[in-house]
């Protein structure tokens, strides 16, 4: 993904072995050993499965019918193991389940299933503890800065916590507070992952496991320096968006790199607000605030050519006026023109069920590792939503999408990054037209199949 060996002070060309990495072991040693157990259970585990299906294909002629069954039983079985190291772990290794449950292109659903509880299992500190950071980034008189500051969290992630605040002007803001010691036990554990990629690899079926850890390893790093945040929240801000879209806007002088401040946004959850709508049959409400949001990130995927990639559900704010806060712009898509028209092409081939198409745009888009029998065996998967639509047993956009990535997975397909990512807003927001029961019309702004002969 990157061309330096050294990312954001971290170098992978590091011994994976040393006297640093050593002492910094023994300090998380709990965490370490924990960590060890679990991963070597796993390990053999699949190295015996593996051995038992090498021997059944050549004494017995297994196929993939008789074997599949057990490696999905036995992904059920592991995932439940890396479940509950990640949650004992914490810190970096929620992270790293949040990840992993985002990316149904690299690891079996098992896994995706049983991670997903994380995505939201984050534990808050006391304010006390944050003091410290907000000393380091904003000076000794921090507080000289604001009339009050909430102690109460507000809102608490992997790698940070944000609370209540108002400057000395009277502006209320949020401030985003990177946890204490984020810096340490990230430092531990990028030795672990390593171990545990080398451990690993080749042994789970289908899962370049050293490229998911580096890749992980590789955004953690960037995620941790406020500073890249700053800069996509500020570009974003920039654009021209449609009307009822808004994005948070920072007190720029005291944004540092783990600490972060933006307006305060008196609002309520999206989901909150489409669950009370749901309650109460206000269809219309809920279709209104969905086609908001459908169409800003279409705007942003086809104009603007970047879009804000984390499509959590808690990201989506909704205030008095109705207008859709979109927050947190840690992970960024950007797009060229010519990946725009061909991941958009791609995808309402998968859509409208045109099979002919398929194999040609996959090639088109850069997927690689393609052969006519992946190619026939992912149009099966391909559908027409309007008869989904009319058809119980019909699937909704974001299991569409989820099938493909699963099947992309199995048969070892290289999925470029940014279809990845716009295959997760897709699937995400699908996912909400499915949950509250509103007919998907489509993605406005993306072309057709006429308009792409056309250019």
């Amino acid at each position: 993904m990157y061309g330096s060996d050294v990312y954001h002070g971290f170098n992978f060309d590091e011994p994976l072995l040393n006297w640093r990495k050593i002492k910094q072991i023994a300090v998380g040693r709990d965490r370490f050993f924990r960590a060890m157990y679990t991963v070597i259970r796993v390990e053999r585990s699949y190295a015996r499965l593996n051995k038992k299906v090498r021997k059944g294909k050549e004494e017995q002629g297994w196929t993939r019918e008789i074997y599949h069954p057990m490696y999905k039983e036995l992904h059920k079985k592991n995932a439940h193991l890396m479940y509950k190291l990640c949650k004992n772990n914490g810190a970096t290794w929620v992270k790293f389940a949040q990840f992993l449950s985002a990316r149904p292109d690299i690891l079996p659903r098992a896994y995706i299933e049983a991670l997903k509880p994380l995505q939201n299992a984050n534990r808050s500190v006391p304010f006390s503890a944050l003091v410290p950071v907000l000393v380091e980034e904003l000076g000794p008189n921090w507080r000289d800065l604001f009339e009050w500051v909430g102690e109460e969290p507000i809102a608490t992630a992997s790698i940070a916590q944000v609370h209540k605040a108002r400057l000395k002007n009277g502006q209320e803001v949020a401030i985003k507070v990177q946890l204490p010691e984020v810096d340490e036990l990230f430092d531990q554990d990028f030795t672990v992952f390593q171990l545990i990629g080398v451990l690993l690899d080749g042994k789970i079926p289908s899962v370049d496991v050293k490229q998911m850890i580096r890749f992980m390893l590789e955004m953690t790093a960037e995620e941790l320096n406020f500073q890249y945040e700053y800069a996509n929240t500020k570009r974003f801000g920039e654009l021209n968006h449609q009307p009822r879209i808004r994005v948070p806007v920072l007190q720029h002088d005291l944004c540092k790199k783990r600490v972060m401040v933006t307006n305060w946004i008196e609002g309520k959850r999206l989901v909150d607000i489409l669950d009370e709508c749901y309650r109460n049959d206000d269809t219309d409400h809920i279709r209104d605030l969905l086609t908001v949001l459908q169409n800003s990130y279409m705007q942003q995927i086809t104009e603007f050519g970047c879009f804000q990639a984390d499509p959590h559900p808690g990201n989506f704010l909704v205030d008095a006026e109705d207008n859709v806060w979109i927050v947190d712009y840690g992970t960024i898509g950007r797009l060229t023109p010519e990946e725009t028209i061909n991941y958009s092409m791609l995808i309402m081939a998968m859509m409208q069920g045109n099979t002919k198409n398929l194999g040609p745009l996959m090639k088109k888009a850069g997927f690689k590792g393609l052969s006519d029998e992946i190619v026939d065996e992912m149009s099966v998967y391909a559908i027409n939503p309007k008869k989904a639509m009319k058809s119980q047993k019909g699937r909704a956009m974001d299991e569409v999408i989820n099938e493909f990535m699963e099947r992309f997975q199995e048969f070892h397909v290289e999925v470029p990054d940014n279809f990845l990512a716009i295959g997760r807003v897709l699937a995400t927001l699908g996912g909400f037209f499915q949950t509250y029961k509103i007919k998907f019309q489509g993605m406005p702004g993306m072309p057709t199949m006429n308009t792409a002969k056309e250019s």
